[in-house]
């Protein structure tokens, strides 16, 4: 129950009781409201009779009336129902119905009527009095406890409904400055809400512009009156509202906005309408202003901490993204924008993009990029000068109408972003409500810009002194790692590595070029597996990187989704990434390989970004070809070093078998090395460290001494030959000094070698003797081929002599007897001095090489023959056990003969002349065995060894050469035998030829 219904109620009560009636109902119709129908009754009524009694009480009646009546619900018999009218100066303002079993028309006095009316229009005056004051209370309080407008005029529209039956209610402001107005606020009623909130209308032909110009209220009772202004008659009637009241809102200054009432019912306001608003409207407008005048200050506190804030950001060092984010911030606490985007000019100045963005509610607004010239920013950026759209909705220059749709943008300022007299880019503040920025905001933004310019350059040129340092130092990482390390692939990790950091890329991969295929071989990368990175080829001039090889140079895709270039298109979607930058890997003007960049988003590489990434290449193509040289330098160092071991080997092959003894020493004379036969030659241990003249005997060690110190301290080489005592035989060395040259003053190595010269000095004397021996067997043969011819004479003469003694019978005679006998042996003899004589000229005469089939055993008789007529074997026996029919062998007559001259004349002269020698051939497993067994002393076992070298002997100087067994064991290997020897010490020995049959 309202205020009003309580009063009524509480006079009606009185009235009922005072007349006895069982129940009543007073009706009240304040003026262009609903009547007000309120009942009253001594007990609870049942709801039919109470239904009735609020119809009967609203049926019009003309003056006092009785009647009787069986109401609803009424239980009593017929009752009595009294009705009057109630007036007020003159008016009719309601009715009063009373019911009851005994009501006359003396139950109200006669002028119950007209004071009853007069007191219930003194009770509605009070009433919309009280409402008056409550709504003007509540908007006094709102102006002290709250700073909110829309709490205000949420208050005014409802105080004015409980005053004022409209079926709109709006607030709008003056925007002098547009001539226009703004809808700031608009509560609805009765009908649907029309009109949308922050609506903006241009003031002229409208009855807001009549209101300003005279400055009091205005009241149209139809607003299809001509009278009424073109613009507003069709606004409000497209609406279909047909009276109107306007009532302005005055500040200091005048009037700055106004209450506008609609109604659909023509002439739905009065005077009284018109007074009630405008009261409510002084404090109205005096919150308004109030807020617009604090509004005005904190405008201004945060604009000047927003300048200050920026001014702060161009002394500070501070990254791009921090400055930018903080400038985007700053301008919606500074001009009260919904939002803010900074868009800055791409390096080419052909596009500008936003890099910054605040209060934006989509991705399209934050990304968004349009070219210079283009739309309000691009024609901001183009110009250079200020632009400021009320209504983008409006304009025709707005180049992405869907995306001002999606962010509800309305209007828009952008003022240029200027270094130094060029435009760097664009602050772009948007708004929600058309008409949302104005001159003054134009000017502080303009200032702002002035200081953000300056911030974001400062900023840029900080953060490419970073950018430069994190370059430098990427590359010197770079560098540092190609020159500490030889392994290739450490180094190239850390170059991809740098380049992901210096380059703020996602990923990074290497190939090098394969020249047998001319293909580009992935070798690297930060984040493709290894088994997939070894099967990505491509050929040069092929894809991205293909391209950057064959024109050496970097090459970039922006969008690797959309670019037919890439050579595989599945491993950036795979992996997510969307661009790539490839540089060509250059060593001098041959391309080696390609480093390439990955980026995840969709990005335009700038030429520093090529710079570096190729500086970098360069880097990575030093490494490569360091790692190609070092490792052909590795191969040649390892084919060198193959090849000092092999010639190492070999010169101590030939050091170890060289067939001198080769000594290594010191400056202290002191042996560093020797070789196998110097240690034989000296009889030392090979690994010996001694000193070189601790190894002779001391009556030559002073001497031996002597001669190193020479070649040390004269740097010059020298000989000396010297006879020692060595495990108790007699040597002959001969010593050969060479100094180790070398840069130092004195020399610190010298070599020396040692050579057994006795050998050679017995050949020295056995070869004098030979030649003697050589001129001997020369004047022999001449003696023996001299001696043939008388011998020859005597052979004959004595057959000439014993024929005639034989054909004259003077044999027979006594005195001729013996002289027969005797002419047989002259000639017997004279023949077997022929006969030596001829062996003697066919063993001095060169055998030659020829071979030819041969009979050894005649061989073995021949040689036997010849050995026995001489003096020195007279004494001595000789024995044969030939086999009788042995194989002729193809050998050299006169060498194997010599052979059994050498075995039988050793054998003879090992028994002195006086022993037998025993003789024998024989066939044995495919081979022809001869044997030559005597019966002398046998050879030691500890010279059995030695007994074919050559120049050894056991028999007294001048009585041996040391030959005779060394050329026999050289012949007889040369015809594929061998001789061997069985000796027993005190028995005898055997030698034993054997030839293959």
């Amino acid at each position: 129950m309202t205020l009003l219904e309580e009063e009524l109620a509480r006079i009606l009560r009185p009235l009922v009781a005072q007349a006895r009636a069982v129940a009543g109902a007073l009706v009240f119709t304040p003026p262009r409201e609903a009547p007000v129908v309120v009942r009253a009754a001594g007990r609870r009524l049942p709801a039919r009779l109470d239904g009735w009694l609020q119809a009967s009480v609203r049926t019009p009646v003309g003056r006092l009336g009785l009647a009787r009546a069986t109401p609803p619900g009424w239980t009593r018999g017929r009752a009595v129902v009294l009705k009057t009218p109630l007036v007020a100066s003159g008016r009719r303002v309601g009715a009063l119905l009373l019911l009851g079993p005994a009501l006359t028309r003396g139950t109200l006095t006669p002028d119950v009527s007209r004071a009853l009316g007069e007191a219930l229009d003194r009770v509605w005056r009070l009433h919309r009095r009280a409402l008056r004051m409550s709504a003007l209370d509540e908007l006094t309080r709102l102006l002290v406890v709250t700073h909110s407008l829309d709490d205000v005029f949420r208050a005014f529209a409802e105080g004015a409904a409980k005053l004022v039956a409209f079926d709109s209610i709006a607030v709008s402001l003056l925007d002098a400055e547009r001539d226009e107005f703004e809808i700031i606020d608009v509560v609805a009623r009765s009908v649907p809400l029309r009109v949308p909130r922050d609506d903006r209308m241009a003031l002229a032909g409208t009855l807001f512009a009549d209101l300003v110009a005279r400055g009091t209220p205005l009241r149209v009772d139809d607003v299809r009156d001509e009278r009424v202004p073109g613009v507003s008659r069709r606004v409000f009637a497209e609406r279909g509202y047909r009276a109107v009241t306007l009532v302005p809102l005055l500040s200091a200054g005048g009037v700055f906005g106004a209450v506008t009432l609609t109604s659909a019912r023509v002439g739905a306001f009065d005077a009284e309408d018109v007074e009630i608003v405008g009261e409510l409207a002084r404090p109205l407008a005096s919150a308004i202003e109030l807020r617009r005048l604090l509004t005005e200050g904190h405008r201004r506190r945060d604009e000047l901490a927003a300048l200050y804030a920026t001014s702060q950001l161009i002394t500070a060092r501070l990254d791009v993204e921090s400055v930018l984010d903080r400038i985007s911030r700053s301008v919606s606490d500074l001009i009260g924008s919904s939002g803010c985007g900074i868009g800055l000019l791409d390096p080419a100045g052909t596009h500008i993009a936003h890099v910054a963005a605040h209060g934006a509610g989509s991705e399209a607004w934050r990304t968004l990029s349009v070219p210079v010239g283009e739309g309000i920013m691009g024609r901001a950026a183009q110009s250079g000068t200020t632009l400021r759209v009320d209504d983008v909705r409006t304009d025709p220059h707005s180049a992405r109408r869907d995306v001002d749709e999606r962010e509800g943008i309305r209007s828009m300022l952008c003022v240029p972003l200027k270094v130094a007299g060029g435009v760097i880019g664009v602050i772009s503040a948007f708004a929600t409500r058309p008409g949302a920025f104005t001159t003054h905001h134009q000017r502080v933004l303009e200032a702002f810009g002035e200081q953000a310019g300056i911030a974001i350059h400062n900023a840029r040129l900080f953060e490419e002194s970073v950018r430069r340092a994190r370059e430098t130092r990427a590359l010197l990482e770079a560098g540092r790692a190609v020159t500490a390390s030889l392994d290739v692939d450490r180094t190239i990790r850390v170059i991809l590595e740098e380049a992901r950091g210096v380059l703020g890329v996602d990923s990074c991969g290497l190939a090098t070029l394969d020249p047998l295929t001319d293909e580009l071989v992935t070798v690297a990368s930060l984040d493709l597996p290894q088994a997939m990175v070894k099967d990505i080829r491509i050929k040069v001039g092929e894809g991205i990187g293909g391209r950057a090889v064959r024109e050496r140079r970097p090459v970039q895709s922006r969008d690797l989704y959309t670019d037919p270039r890439v050579r595989y298109p599945q491993l950036p979607r795979a992996h997510g990434l969307r661009s790539m930058l490839v540089a060509p890997l250059l060593v001098g003007d041959r391309a080696i390989g390609a480093i390439s960049a990955f980026r995840r988003d969709v990005h335009e590489f700038s030429a520093s970004e090529a710079e570096l990434l190729l500086a970098l290449a360069d880097q990575a193509a030093i490494a490569l070809e360091h790692a190609r040289l070092y490792a052909a330098l590795e191969g040649m160092v390892a084919e060198r070093t193959r090849e000092l071991d092999a010639q190492k080997r070999f010169v101590e092959v030939v050091l170890e078998t060289l067939p001198l003894g080769v000594f290594v020493l010191g400056a202290e004379l002191h042996v560093v090395r020797t070789n196998r036969e110097g240690a034989r030659v000296l009889g030392c241990d090979p690994g010996t460290r001694t000193s070189f003249a601790a190894l002779f005997a001391p009556d030559t060690a002073g001497t031996v001494e002597g001669f190193v110190r020479a070649a040390f301290e004269t740097r010059q080489g020298g000989a000396l030959e010297t006879e020692v005592t060595l495990g108790g035989e007699t040597k002959v060395l001969r010593l050969t000094s060479a100094p180790v040259e070398s840069a130092e003053a004195s020399a610190t190595h010298a070599v020396v070698l040692v050579e057994d010269v006795t050998l050679a000095k017995r050949l020295e004397r056995q070869m004098l003797l030979t030649e003697r021996l050589t001129t001997a067997g020369r004047l022999a043969a001449g003696v023996a081929h001299e001696l043939n011819n008388p011998l020859a004479t005597i052979a004959g003469c004595a057959e000439s002599l014993r024929g005639r003694l034989t054909e004259r019978g003077l044999a027979q005679t006594a005195e001729l007897t013996d002289f027969q006998h005797y002419l047989e042996l002259v000639e017997e003899e004279a023949f077997r001095c022929k006969e030596i004589t001829g062996t003697l000229l066919q063993f001095v005469r060169d055998p030659g090489s020829r071979r030819v089939p041969t009979d050894l055993n005649a061989l073995v008789l021949k040689t036997l023959e010849l050995l026995s007529h001489q003096s020195r074997f007279a004494e001595g026996r000789f024995a044969t056990e030939l086999d009788p029919a042995p194989p002729f062998l193809a050998v050299n007559e006169g060498q194997i003969r010599q052979v059994f001259i050498a075995l039988a004349s050793n054998a003879l002269e090992a028994m002195e002349g006086r022993g037998r020698l025993t003789v024998r051939s024989r066939v044995h497993r495919g081979e022809v065995e001869v044997e030559f067994e005597d019966e002398g002393p046998g050879v030691p076992d500890e010279i059995l060894s030695r007994i074919f070298d050559p120049f050894f002997t056991t028999k007294p100087p001048g009585q041996g050469t040391g030959l005779g067994l060394a050329i026999a064991q050289g012949i007889v290997t040369d015809h594929g035998g061998r001789i061997e020897v069985t000796s027993r010490p005190g028995k005898g020995s055997l030698f034993r030829m054997v030839l293959p049959a």
